[in-house]
């Protein structure tokens, strides 16, 4: 059930404000919703009447989370039935669900409402959406059950605008010549309803003025008389196809608080496009009073298709099919709508039933998705219990539809498709639970938005699983964009590698890529061999005929780049340089790698029931030189070792210094630091060379590419979030707890070194370890630990502020501040950390030199809530 603007803008506040001792404005809330300041202030005081909020009449008016409201709500309740007027448009809860929240609050505001401009393409739906907008305005009993709903094209009077400005608002007898009568215009027929104004850019400049001077006033002059005033109570909805920037005048456009825009047919969600062309077809059904057969290929191509005319146009195209399908059947027979030649599964618009049923994601509750069921899913991988958790909430709670037609339709027959080709290319057969598991998650992803933290939830939480799981997940996520939809589904992987995962096995001790120019040369190779080993062995990558060694050695990067390291790998080739692929790749590896040319299915084979039985590289390669006129290139790949290399592009110098500091928290004294040049190390890189092997970590002062070794800058060491560190570079390493400290260590070395030059007498390192006496107060006050990119921010600032004080009294244009709440609180303490220095160098800070370490903090810091 959709939120109102007023529900979501409190939910945006109990985020950000919940805990803030000094408030918010209006202002601050701004961006929370796509209303004006002034409607914004119209839903905080209505907040404050609910006692959610209470504010205090400060310039500017500053608003306050009541602490109850806080603990206790957390999503307000939808005040709008799930049964009003907007529930059956299509995209309600999808790709439209902010528009008709922001249409829902247009109607719902005080008075007469507020004024609503539609934008979008021709054909999107903006005609139809006014007159939903007026209907919930008769179901809210905002205006009377016979108020009129005016519509008016202004397009038609766009070569006369003295016309239409008679048209809209009447005209006086004499008032031009012609004018015997005194007429009534739109303004009156609309009093006490609503005027509807589509291509309201083709008003004149004169015109528009006039509206918005009505808008304002609430009563107008009729043409040839500016003295009599005609007060009327209209609600407005404006619609343009165009840039509401550029055609409108901005002092009419400022009078239309709530503006929205509506997408293209093409950029709807592929469950929505689905739903408009299964409505057009029953629709047609009806009209017949007989049921239309129409097959996946038809639906295809619809839902697929650009339409220039969108959704308007599509209705057009469904009727002109449906007619011509008529017209061609003989009476009593089924009437049947083709798209090329009727193959493919068989969908049905019947003339008697309601249209075919949404999609299941329509029907999952948003925090039950979010919080339970696939966050559990990912957690589990237990197939069997999503889909009888769904189909318990879709045909018990929902009576949506039974069992046997949720799994039907064209997504349902489509993801079927993908899922046979999957079968026949991966050799790895599919439960019918795992082909409900596939359609689930995919109509998952294609209805639910959702934001970065979600996916990055769930790939973390989906970490468990083999790496032939999440190759299986790639493999059908491109199968299914070639069957169902090419739009990005990043959600998609994480859930189907949960899904792969039992199946898949655990990860092989060698993975095979068959690379073959042709449309489907190595498809065929590949699919034939996992089928016959009855595993998932070879990825095949089908090249054009035209693609060059280079792009080749590209693709296979890319793919490398996401295997799991430390297995083998052996490409199977057709053609192209052998030497250049094998001297690339091996680069990107940590374990073997085997290439061999002329690739054929027998050797394929052969090699996938050798990867099978899981014999080593070495029994592989000498199987393969005996059996096959091949060319080979075989790379032994990193061997196990101990030993870190630590590389400063600035000299040797640094590197010798973090080296004595990693050397303090290595776990065992035999793993070797390594100092290097960075020519030299760049150069052995670039080469493979042989003395690199054992290498467990690179550490640099520049970033750099390194291939199958791990590489660490400076800059990500500082920046990166300290379980990044310990599982991606210093698992094994480093002594248990001892990573903070090693990281503070770098972070003072390099402060010093960065603030040397800039200090004209001051000792670096006396000056370094007093500051880092302030800062650890800081931390202890505030019951946090500082990221190391703060913390060397603060060294660098606090001590070249100290000799500033010193030399020149500091900076001080902003002493007459007045302070917010938190920023008199962060002074309020400030002399206590500061004790030490200021007596040390005879200090007294400026205020305007506190607040900006103030504004250095203040990200990470709750000053109002102390211990």
């Amino acid at each position: 059930m959709a939120l109102s603007a007023k529900e979501k803008l409190f939910n945006q506040v109990i985020t950000h404000y919940a805990e803030s001792g000094s408030g918010f404005t209006a202002q601050d809330c701004a961006d929370f919703i796509q209303v004006n300041r002034s409607v914004v202030s119209h839903y905080l005081n209505r907040l404050c009447d609910d006692g959610l909020l209470r504010k205090e009449n400060t310039r500017p008016v500053r608003f306050f989370v009541i602490a109850e409201a806080a603990g206790t709500v957390s999503v307000l309740p939808a005040v709008h039935e799930k049964n009003d007027v907007f529930s059956q448009l299509i995209g309600v809860r999808g790709s439209l669900s902010e528009v008709v929240a922001l249409c829902r609050s247009a109607v719902d505001y005080p008075g007469d409402g507020l004024p609503v401009l539609l934008a979008g393409e021709s054909g999107v739906g903006k005609s139809h959406l006014a007159s939903l907008v007026y209907q919930y305005a008769l179901e809210r009993n905002v205006i009377a059950a016979n108020a009129p709903f005016v519509e008016l094209n202004c397009a038609d009077y766009a070569n006369n605008p003295e016309l239409l400005s008679a048209t809209l608002f009447g005209y006086t007898r004499g008032a031009f010549t012609g004018a015997d009568r005194e007429k009534r215009g739109a303004f009156d027929d609309a009093d006490g309803g609503y005027l509807f104004l589509d291509e309201v850019h083709r008003l004149s400049a004169e015109n528009q003025e006039k509206l918005f001077l009505f808008m304002d006033k609430g009563y107008f002059y009729r043409l040839g008389n500016n003295r009599t005033a005609h007060p009327t109570a209209i609600r407005f909805i404006f619609a343009t196809t165009e840039n509401i920037d550029t055609v409108l005048l901005n002092t009419f456009r400022r009078r239309i608080p709530v503006r929205v825009t509506l997408p293209n047919y093409i950029s709807r969600p592929l469950p929505e496009r689905i739903a408009h062309v299964n409505h057009f077809f029953h629709q047609e059904a009806v009209n017949l009073r007989q049921d239309i057969h129409f097959n996946t290929l038809v639906m295809h191509q619809l839902v697929t298709s650009p339409v220039r005319g969108n959704i308007g146009e599509l209705k057009n195209q469904i009727k002109v099919m449906c007619a011509t399908a008529w017209s061609n059947t003989p009476h009593g027979e089924i009437i049947r709508v083709q798209g090329g030649h009727l193959t493919g599964e068989i969908l049905v618009a019947s003339s008697t039933a309601a249209a075919n049923a949404p999609d299941v994601s329509t029907f999952l509750p948003k925090s039950m998705n979010d919080q339970v069921i696939f966050r559990d899913f990912c957690h589990s991988g237990n197939v069997m219990l999503l889909n009888r958790k769904l189909e318990q909430l879709l045909t018990d709670v929902n009576g949506a539809f039974s069992t046997e037609a949720l799994y039907s339709g064209y997504i349902w027959q489509k993801t079927m498709q993908a899922a046979n080709e999957l079968e026949n290319l991966s050799g790895i057969q599919l439960s019918q639970e795992l082909r409900k598991t596939l359609w689930l998650c995919l109509n998952y992803t294609l209805y639910i938005s959702r934001e970065t933290e979600t996916l990055d939830e769930l790939t973390r939480i989906s970490d468990y699983v083999s790496g032939k799981a999440s190759l299986l997940a790639d493999e059908c996520i491109t199968l299914l964009a070639r069957n169902v939809t090419p739009q990005p589904l990043p959600l998609l992987r994480p859930l189907l590698s949960c899904a792969f995962h039992s199946l898949a096995g655990e990860d092989d001790l060698i993975q095979g890529i068959i690379v073959a120019h042709g449309r489907t040369t190595a498809s065929s190779i590949a699919g034939i061999a996992n089928q016959l080993t009855g595993g998932y062995y070879f990825k095949a990558f089908d090249m054009p005929n035209s693609t060059s060694t280079r792009e080749i050695i590209d693709l296979l990067i890319a793919h490398v780049s996401r295997l799991r390291q430390g297995a083998g790998l052996i490409i199977l080739v057709d053609m192209g340089s052998l030497r250049e692929i094998y001297e690339e790749i091996k680069l990107h590896l940590h374990g073997e790698l085997l290439v061999i040319n002329n690739v054929s299915t027998m050797m394929a084979l052969d090699i996938a029931s050798k990867i099978q039985e899981r014999l080593p590289m070495a029994e592989i390669i000498e199987a393969a030189h005996g059996a096959y006129d091949v060319e080979a290139r075989h790379y032994s790949g990193m061997q196990p070792g101990n030993k870190i290399i630590i590389s400063c592009i600035s000299g040797e110098g640094i590197s010798r210094k973090l080296k004595d500091i990693v050397q303090r928290y290595l776990v065992q004294e035999t793993i070797d630091i390594v100092t290097m040049e960075y020519d030299d190390l760049k150069w052995k890189i670039t080469h493979a060379d042989p003395s690199l092997n054992g290498t467990r970590l690179i550490i640099t002062t520049t970033d750099l590419e390194a291939g199958y070794i791990p590489l660490l800058s400076v800059e990500q060491l500082i920046k990166e979030r300290a379980q990044i560190l310990k599982r991606d570079y210093f698992h094994g390493l480093l002594q248990e707890g001892a990573l903070e400290p090693m990281v503070e260590e770098v972070v003072k070395l390099f402060t010093v070194e960065g603030i040397a030059s800039r200090l004209s007498f001051l000792n670096p390192m006396v000056i370094i370890n007093e500051v880092e006496a302030v800062i650890k107060q800081y931390e202890g006050f505030y019951k946090i630990h500082f990221e190391s990119y703060l913390r060397m921010n603060l060294f660098m600032h606090i001590a070249l502020m100290i000799e500033r004080v010193m030399v020149n009294n500091g900076v001080r244009h902003r002493e007459e501040t007045e302070l917010t709440f938190q920023q008199q609180a962060f002074v309020a303490v400030h002399d206590t950390f500061f004790q030490a220095l200021n007596r040390k160098y005879h200090l007294s800070l400026p205020l305007t030199e506190i607040l900006m370490i103030f504004e250095i903090m203040e990200p990470w810091i709750s000053v109002d809530t102390p211990a």
